[in-house]
């Protein structure tokens, strides 16, 4: 076997890791082909919401962030990538792979992976310091992005409007609550959102009100920090990047020990976006999503772990094997003479590792 080429069992791995990246509404739409060195990333427009998402942004955003999750799982297992964002039609990234010796911040970003959620719940009033600031601001950055702590009272009322206007909207329209309570209350399937992760009751603007939902939460005052992650432009290739940005913020806060959710419905509207591009933002950036940070309540149980399988790739162009969803164990590689045990033994531990308060197998992108 050529020592410089990617076996199958570790793409495989590294796309086991990549697809516990957040989706809008756990939709995970992806598509995942490779041959040799090289792997593709496609999105499944079947599986984009048409009514939620009717341009597409969120679909992108989706990508972007399983991309992001797949480079970091790559770069933890002994591969760097080389990324190539939208070469053809139909093709979101192209990603060929080198051997490289992992960085302690690869083997850290993907431990982080099977750890970080999506929580919706209400976050303690405890401030975040300059330096998580700092960190996570830094991780936007580093992918073409800008991350904007909303702190001042106008901001934070221009952006609570827009999403009870959004919020609005939404309730009044029948399209949108069908195609949301068939992406919701999900209790056995591999996708969509799961009943208990979904907050029971909300009056919180900016989480999105799931059908059937289980999971309670506090009456206390919300505390998170509200971020917003903008972009200098809004082509398909920024809401990519956009969506990696989001990625790297989200395992960022988890290496933290901050809890976070990233939150769409303020931006899927125009008129929405607008109101938050215009006085949340200004600048002439482009708002793509909503972060909420902070710290969980003292005592405040990990959201429910649901070990289920995800949507991972779709064809191998060398085998021509369907594996659309994977069950192959993580930790199986094949070994070699280069210190492919210490691979075995990293993969295994980024899937198996620690539960936390912000990780999960099922998680999902927005309120």
């Amino acid at each position: 076997m050529d020592q410089n080429l990617p076996d199958a069992y570790t793409v495989r791995a590294a796309i086991a890791l990549a697809v516990r990246a957040p989706s809008v509404h756990n939709s995970q739409p992806w598509d995942w082909r490779f041959r040799g060195r090289t792997i593709e990333l496609r999105a499944d427009t079947g599986r984009r919401l048409r009514q939620a998402d009717p341009e597409g942004r969120d679909l992108l955003i989706s990508c972007g962030c399983v991309l992001h999750h797949f480079t970091i799982a790559a770069a933890a297992l002994g591969w760097a990538t080389r990324v190539d964002r939208m070469p053809d039609p139909g093709v979101l990234a192209r990603i060929e792979l080198f051997p490289r010796e992992p960085r302690e911040e690869d083997i850290a970003l993907a431990t982080a992976i099977p750890r970080r959620r999506s929580d919706r719940r209400r976050f303690a009033t405890r401030p975040l310091t300059a330096w998580e600031e700092n960190r996570l601001v830094r991780s936007a950055t580093d992918h073409d992005a800008t991350l904007r702590f909303v702190d001042g009272a106008p901001q934070r009322s221009a952006l609570t409007a827009a999403a009870v206007e959004a919020r609005g909207l939404h309730r009044a329209d029948p399209d949108y609550g069908i195609e949301l309570a068939s992406w919701s209350g999900r209790r056995y399937a591999a996708d969509g959102v799961p009943a208990r992760n979904a907050v029971l009751t909300t009056a919180a603007p900016l989480v999105r009100d799931f059908s059937d939902a289980l999971l309670a939460d506090t009456d206390a005052q919300d505390g998170a920090a509200l971020t917003i992650l903008s972009t200098a432009d809004d082509t398909p290739l920024d809401r990519l990047r956009a969506g990696e940005a989001a990625s790297a913020v989200a395992l960022t806060a988890t290496r933290l020990n901050l809890a976070s959710c990233l939150v769409t419905e303020p931006l899927e509207l125009t008129c929405t976006r607008g109101l938050v591009r215009d006085c949340v933002v200004t600048e002439g950036a482009e708002p793509q999503l909503v972060v909420r940070i902070g710290h969980l309540p003292d005592g405040t149980p990990p959201l429910p772990h649901d070990g289920r399988s995800r949507k991972s790739c779709g064809h191998s162009a060398t085998t021509g094997s369907a594996c659309r969803y994977l069950h192959e164990p993580v930790d199986r590689v094949e070994r070699a003479p280069d210190g492919s045990e210490t691979k075995e033994r990293r993969m295994h531990a980024f899937a198996s590792g620690p539960e936390s308060p912000q990780g999960s197998t099922m998680d999902v992108c927005d309120s």
